[in-house]
């Protein structure tokens, strides 16, 4: 649905396919509902005000996925919002006409691994500050990095910056525990701040766990003792073999998951 016109099209001139000059959203429908909707149109408009969109109006945008979702009780939508037509060149338009796209996606067959195999990534991660933290459109080292980890027969991989700090997985948040504390990174140079791991931090801080969002060098990712990935799809996953090394599924990381679980969350799992 393209514009609230199902079967749409978008435009040659474009912004968001000329430039990725936009955001998207992805987001679980599960029993017939947008999960975590709350915390995504939060993320979204932030990201509208930083980029200087007009924010979309909820209640036609609501209307429009639950169209396309009618009678589905389980699957992915995604939402994309660009600049819209502009004039050729990198100059925004001043009063730009917002493109929104949304798509329903069904559950492929088969559940996503549980338990993941994961290893660096050559294809290092794009560093901005100005952009830290929104999902825009600009994923195209992410992109490379998944052929990269697929050619390498991983379930996921960590992407740093070219000096080595982690910035995340090719499309999830990553989390590490070392002596009782969660460590995650923080996002002031890249990466994006995820709604799964906002709540598993609301979690962390409601169960009385000490959480940390610093900046973790890959010789830090190396001495985890639990390591666990987290996506607003898939939940929590642990990561059960990082870099050739086994990792076990320790208490903090089933504490979280059953805490997500108990907010709804039904795919976070321990082990």
């Amino acid at each position: 649905m393209v514009n609230g016109q199902p079967g749409g099209t978008l435009r040659p001139d474009d912004r968001g396919f000329a430039y990725g000059d936009g955001l998207f959203e992805t987001m679980a429908w599960r029993d017939g509902a947008l999960r975590l909707f709350d915390r995504h149109l939060q993320r979204l408009q932030s990201g509208c005000r930083r980029l200087g969109l007009p924010v979309p109006e909820i209640t036609g945008l609501v209307e429009e996925i639950s169209a396309l979702a009618d009678g589905q009780t389980r699957g992915t939508v995604r939402l994309t919002l660009s600049r819209g037509p502009g004039q050729r060149g990198y100059t925004a338009p001043a009063a730009p006409a917002v493109t929104r796209v949304i798509g329903f996606f069904p559950d492929s067959p088969g559940p996503a691994p549980a338990a993941l195999a994961v290893d660096l990534c050559q294809v290092p991660a794009s560093i901005n500050p100005v952009l830290a933290g929104l999902k825009t459109l600009n994923r195209l080292d992410n992109v490379l990095a998944r052929t990269e980890i697929s050619r390498r027969r991983l379930d996921e991989g960590i992407m740093c910056t070219p000096a080595g700090q982690v910035i995340g997985a090719t499309a999830a948040n990553v989390f590490g525990i070392r002596g009782d504390v969660l460590l995650t990174p923080e996002l002031s140079q890249g990466g994006v701040a995820g709604v799964m791991r906002g709540l598993v931090l609301d979690c962390a801080a409601t169960l009385g766990i000490t959480t940390r969002e610093t900046r973790i060098d890959v010789d830090a990712l190396l001495h985890m003792e639990e390591m666990f990935l987290t996506n607003a799809l898939t939940g929590l996953r642990p990561v059960t073999s990082f870099a050739g090394r086994p990792l076990g599924s320790g208490k903090l990381t089933h504490a979280l998951a059953l805490a997500l679980q108990a907010r709804g969350i039904a795919e976070a799992r321990a082990c």
